[in-house]
């Protein structure tokens, strides 16, 4: 990667940083901390097992919808493999500022494992991450028709150039394949909505359980924002106009945002324990030499399956 593009990656990170500190700030001097303290009810035992549960059935999604997105391009993935590092990368994602530092990350081992062109590799992530967020989008833009028919006409445009940029990827793929992918989007966002249950049962049990899917469907698209600090500051902004705008108390979204963040991230520490083991195999490669380091960056693409395309590889 050149100079320049480094430069713009490190500021693109400082500006998504200080736009998420600068937002949960305001939120703080609107609502107070007793919103954000309240978030922590929302961890409890059985919380906690729900949320790794339900953050396995919505990794194993992801996954299988890689997998099957990569093979329009000629990389068939193994189940376990493409599981570990949807895992890992849902990790990276949530912790660091923009929320796609993981998927950059899986996009170049991808490569790297095959031989592809970086057009490739990106083009089966990128279609992967796609396809879920045009169910995101989707189901916000239903949610906001019953309270603002202009926002969810906005929303809803939003989609279809989410739908438009994934086109290139799905089109490679059957239709029966297609269907599939939609169907694990689904699926995937089911898992998380899900989770947004959770935490609004333990901070706001006052919530109208009809709202709560819609209410949960916007949250996700909150999520979107690229300006965020690992998930937070647009999403607890947005869940909290979106509570106002069902008649609710914006604290309680926040509250419920703050909960749900805290449980999204328990779901994904698995990952944070593969990437601890992929650091320990890596200090302990280092007395093995260069050849180590290659074994390990595609030690879960098996070689009989890899593509037979070099790097020069077209999409």
């Amino acid at each position: 990667m050149s100079l320049s593009a480094q430069a713009r990656r490190h500021w693109l990170g400082v500006l998504q940083a200080v736009c998420a500190t600068a937002l949960i700030y305001l939120l703080v001097r609107v609502f107070g901390t007793g919103p954000f303290a309240a978030g922590l009810e929302a961890l409890t035992f059985p919380s906690i097992t729900a949320a790794l549960m339900l953050g396995l059935l919505g990794t194993a999604a992801q996954a299988q919808r890689w997998r099957l997105v990569s093979g329009g391009f000629r990389m068939q993935l193994p189940a376990g493999g493409a599981l570990a590092q949807c895992y890992e990368a849902s990790f990276l994602n949530a912790v660091l500022p923009g929320g796609l530092a993981g998927d950059a990350i899986r996009t170049a081992r991808q490569r790297s494992a095959y031989q592809s062109s970086w057009l490739s590799s990106i083009g089966s992530v990128l279609g992967e991450r796609l396809a879920g967020t045009v169910i995101v989008l989707l189901t916000a833009a239903a949610a906001l028709l019953a309270v603002d028919w202009r926002v969810s006409a906005a929303v809803a445009a939003g989609t279809m150039l989410v739908l438009l940029a994934a086109r290139p990827s799905l089109r490679r793929l059957p239709h029966r394949t297609v269907a599939a992918v939609w169907a694990l989007s689904v699926l995937g966002w089911g898992s998380y909505a899900a989770l947004f249950a959770v935490s609004a049962a333990l901070t706001a049990p006052e919530l109208d359980p009809a709202d709560v899917v819609g209410l949960a469907a916007i949250c996700l698209a909150g999520m979107s924002i690229p300006l965020s600090l690992g998930g937070w500051g647009p999403r607890e902004g947005v869940t909290a106009v979106a509570f106002m705008m069902f008649g609710y108390a914006g604290a309680s979204g926040i509250e419920v945002s703050v909960g749900y963040g805290l449980l999204a991230l328990v779901s994904v520490l698995p990952g944070a324990a593969l990437l601890l083991v992929l650091f320990v195999r890596g200090l302990l490669g280092n007395g093995h030499g260069e050849d180590r380091r290659e074994v390990e960056l595609g030690a879960d693409i098996p070689a009989e399956v890899e593509t037979p395309h070099g790097r020069g590889e077209g999409t």
